[in-house]
């Protein structure tokens, strides 16, 4: 459940911005030693520390209010803030009173970008004892499973929610689930004639099921098929998990021109890079060896990212190592760490790659 209605997303960002190596070649040379004192060698984007915040958090923060700080997570530059805040406003309402359900579940979402999944897991189970018509905590629950590759557990809790919840969204679930499970042009094709059949019931559920049904088209080689659906997004408006996806594709088609021209204002237009998008934007650079500005500054993250042994964005840094500067060894290294954690479809197959690259240049240096 990637995506949109959950309000979920896998993809994790950073708020720390450095400058610390040079890109030359197309590969990250020696650590950079500023030349002064005053020399910016990193930058952040500074928390809202207003007084009408600092006194809202003083009597209490809503519910509603903490809940639409990390809906607003999953946009371009957003999420690293806000989820570290929202898991401090949570932790002190919990300190303060008794949780309800909508409180675990939102302290679970929390957990959840922080791939504290096991944690996660036991939220949910809180939130849905305490209110088993929680239709969010039993998608969000699936979710996690599926991403820890525990089938069995993301097809129960999927079809928890019958008579919970609408048979579009049950439908799309429980497909999903079955498409991460040998059955992905079967999953995908009823997909298709469910999403034709009914209406979503809001933006937020349409752009939910356009991304698994995008997703599903790729991996299954129809790119044209998956951009038919992505189209049906505002751009502007997509959280990154969406316009990293759309990058994809875009890039399966050899459209790399318009990924920079897209993603590049996007990501310019906002203090914060997000990873998931930076690496995008630095691949279709290097696919048109015409300049390497975003290739320069996703390597400064990578440095950053490997300094802090940071396994949050393992899948982000086993795909620079694959696709931008190419380190075989890096990408095996990385794309491991990011199969412990994370386990569906497109990990394993990121996992293989890896493996494949590293066989193929053993070969060449044993001929």
């Amino acid at each position: 459940m990637q995506g949109v209605a959950t309000r979920i997303i896998r993809t994790t960002l950073t708020a720390l911005i450095g400058v610390v190596v040079v890109l030359a070649n197309n590969s990250v040379a020696a650590p950079y030693t500023p030349k002064s004192e005053d020399e910016i060698i990193a930058t952040w984007k500074v928390l809202d520390d207003s007084p009408t915040y600092t006194n809202n958090a003083k009597q209490g923060v809503s519910l509603a209010q903490i809940s639409e700080f990390i809906e607003q997570g999953q946009y371009p530059g957003e999420a690293d803030y806000r989820y570290g805040r929202a898991k401090a406003l949570l932790q002190a309402k919990m300190s303060q009173e008794t949780p309800d359900a909508q409180t675990f579940y939102l302290y679970a979402r929390v957990l959840q970008h922080q791939h504290q999944f096991s944690k996660a897991i036991k939220a949910l189970e809180r939130s849905i004892t305490l209110d088993p018509l929680a239709v969010n905590s039993w998608l969000l629950k699936a979710n996690i499973h599926l991403v820890l590759g525990d089938i069995v557990g993301a097809r129960e809790a999927c079809l928890a929610l019958i008579g919970k919840a609408d048979i579009l969204l049950i439908s799309t679930c429980a497909l999903e689930v079955a498409g991460q499970n040998d059955k992905l042009p079967e999953s995908y094709n009823e997909l298709v004639r469910l999403y034709n059949l009914y209406q979503p019931i809001n933006e937020q559920e349409q752009y939910w099921i356009v991304q698994i049904l995008a997703d599903m088209a790729m991996r299954q080689n129809l790119a044209d098929n998956a951009l038919v659906y992505l189209n049906q997004v505002d751009l502007q408006r997509a959280p990154v998990s969406l316009l990293a996806l759309w990058a994809d594709v875009q890039m399966s088609l050899q459209q790399h021109q318009q990924v920079i021209d897209t993603l590049g204002d996007i990501v310019s237009s906002n203090p914060i890079q997000d990873d998931a998008l930076l690496l995008r934007l630095a691949r279709a650079e290097k696919a048109l060896n015409a300049s390497v500005e975003w290739q320069w500054a996703f390597a400064q993250r990578v440095e950053l990212r490997e300094q802090r042994q940071d396994s949050l964005h393992a899948s982000e840094l086993a795909q620079y190592y694959l696709y931008v500067d190419v380190q075989p060894t890096k990408a095996l290294y990385w794309a491991k760490v990011n199969w412990r954690v994370a386990r569906q479809i497109n990990d394993r197959i990121l996992l293989e790659e890896a493996r494949l690259l590293l066989k193929q240049e053993q070969t060449k240096e044993t001929v």
